[in-house]
């Protein structure tokens, strides 16, 4: 009924191999540019290769009988990459070719790819299909969703059948046995975040945009409770659809209204519409948007769309995480290649968890894989600051601990570091604003 497993005969006794140099189809060319360090440096376009097959390094050894059939991972692409697919690909295979190299794991493995873009642009069944397709295809654990709306779309569908995902969604709603996070964000906590920065920086008065969505009311709920937190007044606040509507009217409106800081937190999609009203009004003002400030890197278009913004990042302050640099570094030895924006960091520390929770398993079955992803505890990170790690456990599937949320300006056409996101309890500071008094 089915095949016998074969031998791609590419094993090498020092070192683990992958059968494609490249985890793209334009990538194999090694034709590669990006105008900023921060951009993607693949292609608009390129396609991902659908399966690549890792050996771990023989020692010399001849292997005794019939070949092994390589453990599979899935990678669930539910997004537009933009010129991105090359930075998240090619991370994954040197990912799995590191933790071969270490021993983490003894065996062939495979990375298999489905593109089901779903949610919010496209049909929500998409996905599911895409799901379906890598667990039909024997995958133990898949890499992705990345987006919110797709993780929760996708929740129960995981939990009932039982293919543990690592989701890159910051949203809290991707729960259950299952579904398991190496987050690209932290909604709730960005909320808290864009609070916290409009009041270090006395922004008092704020115009506040949100979007609706899977996580439309968590942005907007714990960003209202941290405004009251920290003595904000939102002075206009405007939810927004698909294709804004009198988007230049509202952020008029706040002007008018004195607003001293502009707070977005959302899909991102609006971002070029803010850019437009901004030069349309000729007014540049402080401005803090969630973790879609990352798209900086999908596109050079995208980049531009930002300009000004300051935004929740995940790359640590220049050349302090050992990690994520000697990472870049067997990266461009790799590759031949140098991309130093976040989702490199991102897929690197997805594809380690991913292999971690298979050297972890008892056997390569979904179950145990999940029991192994749950074993894994203090795992070094490529993202975030030097204190980052990733850690699971029972009960506990959201892996970033640590400096993994960070602050970053895109100004100039530069991004620059601002600092992590360390706050603090009232009692350690002496602002008078602070205080609860009535005045506030």
């Amino acid at each position: 009924m089915f095949p016998a497993p074969a031998d791609y005969g590419i094993a090498l006794p020092d070192r683990a191999v992958s059968s494609v140099r490249s985890g793209t189809d334009t990538g194999q060319s090694g034709d590669w540019s990006n105008e900023r360090w921060y951009q993607g440096s693949g292609r608009i376009g390129e396609r991902p290769v659908e399966s690549i097959v890792s050996y771990p390094p023989t020692g010399g050894l001849a292997t005794q009988g019939d070949p092994f059939e390589p453990v599979k991972i899935g990678v669930l692409i539910d997004m537009d990459l933009g010129q991105l697919t090359a930075d998240l690909m090619d991370p994954i295979i040197l990912a799995v070719e590191d933790a071969l190299n270490e021993g983490v794991y003894d065996r062939p493995v495979e990375i298999v790819t489905v593109d089901a873009r779903g949610l919010p642009r496209e049909n929500y069944r998409k996905v599911r299909l895409g799901y379906q397709k890598l667990v039909e295809a024997g995958c133990v654990v898949v890499i992705g969703p990345f987006i919110s709306d797709n993780s929760v779309n996708l929740r129960d569908l995981i939990n009932a059948t039982g293919v543990a995902c690592l989701g890159w969604t910051g949203t809290t709603r991707f729960n259950g046995e299952y579904c398991f996070t190496v987050a690209n964000g932290d909604i709730p906590t960005e909320g808290w975040m864009a609070a916290d920065w409009c009041f270090k920086n006395s922004y008092r008065k704020v115009g506040f945009f949100w979007e609706q969505g899977s996580s439309g009311d968590l942005y907007s709920d714990y960003f209202r409770a941290a405004a009251r937190h920290y003595r904000l007044d939102v002075i206009k606040e405007t939810l927004l659809g698909p294709n804004p509507r009198n988007f230049q009217d509202n952020l008029a409106g706040m002007r008018d209204l004195g607003a001293e800081a502009i707070v977005y937190l959302g899909y991102g999609y609006s971002t070029f519409s803010f850019a437009r009203a901004f030069k349309a009004l000729e007014w540049d003002p402080p401005r803090f948007m969630g973790t879609a400030f990352m798209f900086y890197s999908n596109s050079n278009a995208w980049a531009e769309g930002l300009e000004g913004w300051h935004g929740v990042d995940q790359l640590g302050e220049d050349g302090a995480n050992p990690n994520y640099e000697a990472m870049l570094a067997r990266f461009e030895a790799r590759f031949g290649r140098t991309s130093r924006n976040v989702v490199v960091a991102l897929a690197y520390d997805t594809a380690r968890a991913a292999i971690g929770g298979i050297g972890n398993a008892r056997i390569a079955t979904p179950e145990e894989v999940k029991a192994g992803l749950e074993r894994i505890k203090w795992m070094p990170c490529a993202n975030g600051g030097p204190g980052c790690y990733l850690t699971f456990a029972e009960y506990d599937h959201r892996g970033y601990k640590g400096d993994f949320l960070t602050i970053r300006e895109l100004r100039g056409g530069e991004l620059h570091f601002r600092g992590y996101y360390r706050p603090q309890h009232w009692s350690n500071t002496d602002s008078p604003l602070l205080k609860r008094d009535t005045a506030l």
